[in-house]
């Protein structure tokens, strides 16, 4: 989850040390936690966040081709193109929605634990998880009917 957030194997060592320092001073207090592996989650999920956000503060673009290789083991360009698009505009969505839709679509986490993990009631995860869908599905329609209009493939 941490590398997914960060990008980098680097920055992932990085944070992972640093989050594992961060907790040792806090030992006390997750010792007499009730449930350690979401607060230590948690824990990694809001600094790998926070890094994101200084992140943002000096902006490096990323350029390149994304590798998507199909069930034969080929490249497949226009699955790469589908996926640079997809990265585009959940980059986009706002924290909350992105954070949801990743917890449920990309690390597979039930209702209930993005709930648990976020603070949040199951109803409204749903509702998150409703309107990042609707949100990424609508995106990715404009950009799909701008191409098909004028003739372009991205």
């Amino acid at each position: 989850m941490m590398k997914r957030i960060l990008g980098s194997e680097e920055e992932t060592r990085d944070a992972l040390q640093e989050l594992m320092l961060r907790l040792w001073n806090r030992k006390e207090a997750l010792e007499e936690c009730l449930n350690p592996d979401a607060y230590i989650f948690t824990a990694a999920r809001n600094y790998c966040f926070d890094q994101k956000k200084r992140e943002r503060r000096s902006p490096v673009t990323l350029t390149g081709e994304v590798p998507v290789q199909v069930a034969g083991g080929s490249f497949d360009p226009d699955a790469a193109e589908k996926l640079k698009h997809v990265r585009l505009i959940m980059g986009s969505l706002p924290e909350n929605y992105r954070e949801v839709l990743e917890m449920r679509e990309i690390d597979g986490l039930s209702f209930e634990e993005i709930a648990e993990l976020t603070g949040n009631e199951v109803p409204y995860i749903r509702v998150l998880l409703s309107r990042s869908r609707m949100k990424l599905r609508n995106e990715l329609e404009k950009i799909y009917s701008y191409e098909r209009g004028t003739g372009q493939t991205a």
